[in-house]
């Protein structure tokens, strides 16, 4: 074999190689550009009607990037707690009375708030969680 018939075919092998992972990479979909306002419709804006607790913000401690609330819950069927404790972390969404995504720093005590806690929370009668998703409420 001379050496002008290996370059040949490693030339080849390149090529085919290259054609191989750009067909690969093009026939995939992209990430959510075409659908970003459909699932924006979609989730909701007012809280669930059942949500693991719902109450009224009584205590704020903010240390290293998150936040830790204490929520004293009002009894009612539509949740799973009357008393929480609850880490907001910064990929919790949270949720204002508009509508609109509000920062940490938007929240403060006194507030009346409905939260789903990441994989139910723990506890009894007292929840433990990291909270997923929390919405602010209309005060009651």
């Amino acid at each position: 074999m001379n050496l002008s018939n290996i370059y040949t075919r490693a030339a080849f092998l390149l090529l085919l190689n290259f054609g191989l992972l750009t067909g690969c990479q093009s026939s995939q979909t992209p990430t959510k550009t075409t659908n970003a306002a459909a699932t924006e419709e979609t989730e909701p804006a007012v809280p669930l009607k059942r949500v693991d607790v719902r109450g009224t913000i009584i205590r704020k401690v903010y240390d290293q990037g998150q936040v830790t609330l204490e929520v004293e819950g009002i009894t009612s069927q539509y949740s799973r707690f009357t008393r929480a404790y609850v880490l907001v972390t910064p990929i919790t969404q949270i949720i204002g009375l508009d509508g609109k995504t509000l920062s940490m720093n938007e929240l403060f005590e006194g507030q009346n708030v409905a939260i789903l806690l990441r994989g139910g929370g723990q506890g009894n009668l007292t929840g433990v969680g990291v909270a997923r998703k929390l919405w602010l409420e209309e005060r009651y």
